[in-house]
């Protein structure tokens, strides 16, 4: 997208496409690592990068482990 680090609200909303409105809603309630300087508000790409990091849903175990059960009985 960009080799800057630090992007607009517009700039954050292209890059994950979470659109501005929700965006503002999230920084003013702290849940998205923002930066307030005046009236802007900045984003450091890299605090972006390691929230939607972890909000990454992982493989249900207990369902992998069921397909791979059914793999094996259909010879998959």
């Amino acid at each position: 997208m960009t080799n800057k680090r630090y992007v607009n609200i517009k700039e954050v909303s292209s890059y994950t496409s979470i659109p501005v409105k929700s965006l503002y809603e999230l920084a003013s309630l702290g849940k998205v690592p923002s930066i307030k300087f005046g009236k802007r508000v900045l984003f450091d790409l890299h605090d972006i990068d390691k929230m939607l990091e972890s909000m990454k849903r992982t493989c249900n175990k207990d369902e992998e482990t069921a397909n791979k059960i059914i793999g094996d009985i259909h010879g998959n």
